[in-house]
């Protein structure tokens, strides 16, 4: 057993290295680093990440628990598949290969005639794709806990309709896993890059998000680039962490 506690510090140690060197990092400019958390360009980036990662937050609730729920409790032809494209490939599509995609599809050249590209619709669009499938997976593995357990069909035996028995049975039992799959979502939306950087761009106080902010910055290894990491992944580790504090407890 000694070489599975091994192998399992290891992977452990790696994990929480990784994250706690930019805190490291930091000390060695300590106040550039403080003085750059005030900085316009980075507050702005940080607004615009953060308010895109909440609509799409929104959307994934108002449109995934929905799609969840047709996973779980309907069965269809090919229902497999469709899953398989609506859940499992967005969460490992290359972001950037679905930037370019949405730029194709609603850039300067879309047959659709919507040229969205550079706005921060944009922003939402190439988030959405990639996060909403977190709400999505896990509404529908909660979902699917509850039917097993047959109290939907007690409920319908008792006289309560389709749309009764999804929001005052589904929805308030399967409210943890739904919860844990909105907290992933958020966390992702405000991370991802790929899609964002070549579908929206970025354009300082209009589409710049903290990663593309952080893309641009990096090669220089600029005080501002650091800060702007430190912004990102603590605001989404608590975030993280104070969600699942918080399911524990309830």
């Amino acid at each position: 057993m000694i070489i599975l506690y091994v192998l399992a510090a290891l992977l452990l140690t790696w994990s929480a290295f990784t994250f706690f060197y930019q805190y490291v990092a930091a000390v060695g400019s300590l106040h550039g680093v403080i003085a750059a958390f005030g900085n316009d360009r980075i507050l702005t980036a940080l607004w615009l990440s953060f308010s895109s990662a909440i609509v799409v937050a929104i959307l994934s609730i108002i449109l995934g628990i929905p799609l969840g729920y047709v996973f779980a409790l309907k069965d269809f032809p090919g229902k497999v598949v469709i899953e398989t494209l609506a859940v499992d490939v967005p969460q490992t599509f290359p972001p950037i290969a679905e930037g370019m995609i949405f730029l194709l599809m609603l850039g300067p050249t879309s047959p659709l005639h919507f040229n969205l590209s550079l706005t921060f619709t944009a922003l939402v669009i190439a988030k959405l794709f990639i996060c909403a499938p977190f709400v999505v997976s896990f509404a529908a593995r909660g979902f699917r806990e509850i039917a097993k357990t047959g109290i939907n069909v007690t409920a319908r035996a008792l006289g309560a309709n389709r749309f009764q028995v999804f929001y005052s049975v589904f929805l308030p039992l399967a409210l943890r896993d739904i919860g844990a799959g909105v907290s992933l979502c958020w966390s992702r939306a405000m991370g991802e890059l790929g899609g964002s950087l070549l579908f929206a761009g970025v354009i300082p106080g209009k589409t710049e998000i903290i990663p593309t902010f952080i893309a641009t910055q990096a090669h220089t290894l600029t005080v501002e680039a650091l800060a702007a990491t430190i912004l990102v992944t603590t605001a989404s580790t608590l975030a993280l962490v104070s969600f699942k504090l918080f399911t524990v407890r309830t």
